[in-house]
């Protein structure tokens, strides 16, 4: 019996090793905390065009790639499967928006998470002498979903 376990054993290692790559878009929504909204001197570049990937389950939605404002540079995310991690939860598309001159980017979310202003977007409205109005408070809750 000891004997044929390593045997039966090795086609189903092989089997998930070779499906790895597949899986290695799909992510597990994780709740992460409040999403930061960024300023950007320059607008993001145009959107890449994707192939989407097979639904793993009826659990998943897609996700389209975007840009992401990481540091002073913009950067790629791909496109991805992903499990809300809240029941009912649904994905908010980013937003890059002209504002003064810059642009205000609101990053990619989940309707349950909180979005709030992050520093350099805080500082920037400070140095223009930007105030807060009502309407900018409205927009900056996580939990808008008509955008």
């Amino acid at each position: 019996m000891h004997k044929k376990l390593p045997k039966l054993l090795f086609p189903a290692v092989l089997a998930l090793l070779s499906c790895a790559p597949a899986t290695a878009q799909i992510r597990i929504g994780i709740d992460l905390g409040a999403i930061r909204i960024r300023i950007a001197p320059e607008p993001p570049p145009p959107p890449r065009v994707e192939v989407r990937m097979h639904r793993p389950s009826r659990g998943h939605i897609w996700i389209q790639g975007y840009w992401d404002r990481q540091d002073d540079r913009w950067a790629w995310s791909p496109g991805r499967w992903e499990r809300p991690s809240q029941r009912g939860s649904m994905w908010i598309r980013p937003r890059y928006q002209r504002e003064s001159g810059a642009y205000r980017y609101e990053p990619g979310h989940w309707s349950h998470q909180r979005l709030e202003e992050g520093e350099d977007y805080s500082r920037w409205r400070q140095e223009r002498g930007h105030g807060h109005d009502k309407k900018d408070k409205k927009r900056g809750r996580g939990h808008d979903k008509h955008r």
